[in-house]
């Protein structure tokens, strides 16, 4: 049955499904791949056939996903993925060590491993192609899982088996608690959580790691959880909002370096536990690295050893 499969999918199937996850218009995406209406309702009609599964929920105003449809569109994704690859690699073989190599980060990763690694690379290797995309651990995960990052720089999240990774830890990374300069708290003569509870605080959203551990620092203390919350998702706007206003929040300590010769904001002198661990060095166990991809995650690890060994952080 499966090799029957492989054998009767097409690839506008696949490229349709993609499409469609991003435009949930059949007609919408039938004209972004210069394809018919007609044969693009057969194109998916066929492809439920053969998969034995309805992919969509069809109604007025568009197409909804079924957990069927959802698994497809992860594995079209993934296939897609692959294949631009292939395309990569091949071309990587004819010119020696070339191609495009994505990555994925949490913010914490960037000043002392990534970036650094970035500016020698296109120093010593300018003809490969670098994208890096910031985000949270939990989008890392879903984003390495679809193939559409070669390597992640986070923590392995639920929903992802362990098994399918092959993982490295790189660093640890210690919180701060952090305030724009001008904050009337760098007064103080003593500070410590309890007095902060009733402050305004700057979180991530969640599921992200860095919202769980703010919450696990105030149940380890056993104190109640603070109720005036604003969630942002990035860091750049956390950091501009503590500029203007009287909030506080908590950031890794790397995060608070790139920002703190700016002058922008300081380090409140509140002890925080170690909770939220350290992060790893990610890529799916399945899936074989390009030349450059390989190289450049040898430079990542090699930029975390030399980091612990030099006792930077």
């Amino acid at each position: 049955m499966m090799d029957a499969l492989i054998f009767r999918l097409k690839f506008r199937q696949l490229l349709l499904l993609q499409q469609i996850s991003l435009e949930p218009s059949l007609n919408r995406a039938a004209r972004s791949l210069n394809l018919s209406q007609p044969t693009a309702s057969k194109l998916l009609q066929d492809m439920e056939d053969d998969l034995g599964a309805q992919l969509f929920e069809r109604h007025s105003h568009g197409l909804t996903p079924t957990d069927a449809g959802r698994v497809a569109i992860r594995h079209a994704e993934k296939i897609l993925a692959d294949l631009g690859r292939l395309r990569e690699d091949l071309q990587a073989v004819k010119r020696g060590l070339t191609g495009t190599v994505s990555i994925g980060a949490i913010g914490a990763a960037l000043h002392e491993i990534v970036t650094p690694v970035l500016a020698s690379t296109t120093r010593s290797h300018p003809e490969i192609s670098l994208t890096l995309r910031v985000t949270t651990s939990d989008d890392l995960m879903a984003l390495l899982q679809s193939g559409r990052i070669d390597i992640a720089l986070g923590r392995p999240m639920e929903g992802i088996g362990h098994d399918l990774l092959t993982i490295e830890e790189i660093s640890d990374e210690p919180l701060l608690v952090v305030a724009g300069c001008d904050n009337i708290l760098f007064q103080a003569e003593a500070l410590d959580l309890n007095a902060l509870i009733h402050q305004r605080w700057i979180v991530q959203m969640q599921p992200s790691p860095l919202r769980r551990a703010f919450e696990g620092i105030f149940t380890m203390a056993r104190l109640p959880m603070p109720q005036r919350l604003t969630e942002l998702s990035s860091v750049l706007a956390t950091i501009d909002l503590l500029t203007q206003s009287d909030m506080v929040s908590v950031l890794p300590r790397s995060l608070f370096r790139m920002f703190e010769k700016t002058g922008m904001i300081g380090e409140l002198p509140v002890s925080l536990p170690d909770i939220i661990g350290p992060y790893h060095l990610i890529r799916m166990r399945d899936r074989a690295l390009s030349p450059a991809a390989q190289f450049v995650w040898d430079a990542l690890r090699e930029r975390a050893i030399g980091k612990a060994d030099s006792g930077i952080g």
